[in-house]
């Protein structure tokens, strides 16, 4: 006896072969979608990448003007804190000589004291005194000193 077998299609109606089904046709499209997904960000990357340098490109010049002017700054403040410390010192040497100047403004005001009082005795002497008056002729006697016979040691002699 021959018997065929007979392949036997599945029926549509079949539960148990549409549930085999499903996983594969599942699993394909998560592969196929995640591939996708994987190729189009890889775009987006490459894209990305492209006009980051483009940008960096374009920025260059600003870059490098900003570290120029960064470099002028630091040195302004070194020219800043050399004339603080400048300022510094005159500041001292200014305060010495306020004190000086300080001490002779009192010196002078003691002295216009006493010139104050000088003018006020000159002002009470007579507009002019008479004073004894020359012979006119003759000779004039100098007074011979005394003899002294006194020494001193004081000299060693």
């Amino acid at each position: 006896m021959t018997e065929r077998r007979e392949a036997r299609e599945p029926s549509a109606a079949d539960p148990f072969v549409e549930r085999l089904r499903r996983p594969l046709h599942f699993g394909t499209l998560l592969g196929a979608s995640a591939g996708l997904y994987a190729t189009t960000l890889t775009g987006v990357s490459v894209l990305q990448q492209q006009a980051d340098d483009g940008l960096g490109a374009a920025r260059a010049p600003a870059a490098e003007r900003a570290a120029a002017l960064r470099t002028a700054n630091d040195e302004l403040a070194r020219i800043v804190e050399r004339l603080d410390r400048s300022n510094a010192s005159i500041a001292g040497g200014y305060a010495g000589s306020r004190i000086e100047i300080d001490r002779l403004e009192g010196d002078l005001e003691a002295l216009a004291s006493v010139v104050g009082e000088v003018r006020g005795a000159a002002a009470a002497l007579p507009d002019r005194i008479p004073l004894p008056s020359l012979p006119r002729g003759g000779s004039v006697r100098v007074a011979k000193p005394p003899a002294t016979h006194a020494t001193t040691r004081a000299s060693g002699g």
